[in-house]
């Protein structure tokens, strides 16, 4: 608590875009920022995940080593399209490791949080508070057509960001007065089109798949936080990278650290 307010990290989708998350959990640690409570989407459920499990810096320190190779193993392990190209398996098994979030439950998390991903039949936001934390994490970073959805009770469940990419409301939802938000999805159509003298090539399947969700996650960002806007909404510049660009960790990093003093005077103002 904070002057006696219940104060909510709320981590958006966005991909690889989601690394300035970890440049923003550092700053704000730097300023003996503590939630009360963590609520993710997608890429902001993983890296919030790690906040509330109190694993973060070993994760942060993890994601700097990560190595293209060591990334691409994610990534390539295609298999028969019945569900999505990707199984999502090594990337369960990673989150599954003892110094990660090992087998934790919700409950024996240091700090509340919240994992938000979409129900697919029912075409609602599902909020995950109970279980196994590495799984709820799994199903809400499942990007249809990429990896294989989550089935959960009776409901098949794929990635959050389709219909709340920032979840703004959940944290109300859970009691949340005041809300520190980061918005990895805002960015102009102009900065994906092709530019004078480029050919324009076809995109892969992969590129389509991720560029349609990216469309949607956009506008339904647009719309969430313009209805519910939290008290401090940090931006990170990213939106000029796509969904797959992990490569550029290190510089994404640094630009959610740089977001943050950008809105000094807001942390100052609520917290």
């Amino acid at each position: 608590m904070i002057k006696g307010r219940k104060v909510a990290l709320v981590l958006g989708s966005g991909g690889a875009r989601g690394w300035a998350h970890i440049g923003v959990v550092r700053a704000l640690k730097k300023r003996g920022f503590k939630p009360d409570l963590v609520v993710g989407t997608s890429i902001g459920a993983l890296v919030g995940a790690m906040v509330a499990a109190g694993t973060f810096e070993t994760f942060d320190r993890e994601i700097n080593a990560f190595s293209p190779i060591k990334l691409a193993k994610f990534f390539t392990e295609v298999h028969l399209p019945q569900h999505g190209l990707l199984s999502g398996r090594p990337v369960l098994d990673w989150l599954v490791q003892p110094h990660l979030l090992g087998l934790r439950t919700f409950s024996e998390l240091k700090v509340p949080f919240a994992a938000v991903a979409t129900d697919l039949y029912r075409e609602r936001e599902v909020v995950l508070r109970e279980g196994n934390v590495a799984q709820a994490v799994r199903a809400s970073i499942a990007i249809p057509g990429i990896f294989d959805p989550v089935v959960r009770g009776n409901a098949v469940l794929v990635d959050g960001g389709l219909v709340s990419p920032v979840p703004v409301n959940v944290a109300r939802q859970l009691g949340a007065e005041v809300v520190v938000a980061v918005d990895i999805n805002t960015h102009s159509p102009e900065q994906g089109a092709v530019n004078g003298g480029e050919t324009l090539q076809m995109p892969t399947l992969f590129a389509t798949l991720l560029q349609t969700m990216r469309m949607i996650e956009n506008e339904s960002c647009r719309n969430l936080l313009a209805r519910d806007r939290p008290e401090v909404l940090i931006r990170p510049a990213a939106g000029h990278l796509q969904t797959l660009d992990f490569h550029a960790g290190k510089a994404l990093i640094a630009t959610g650290e740089r977001a943050v003093a950008e809105v000094e005077k807001d942390l100052e103002q609520w917290l």
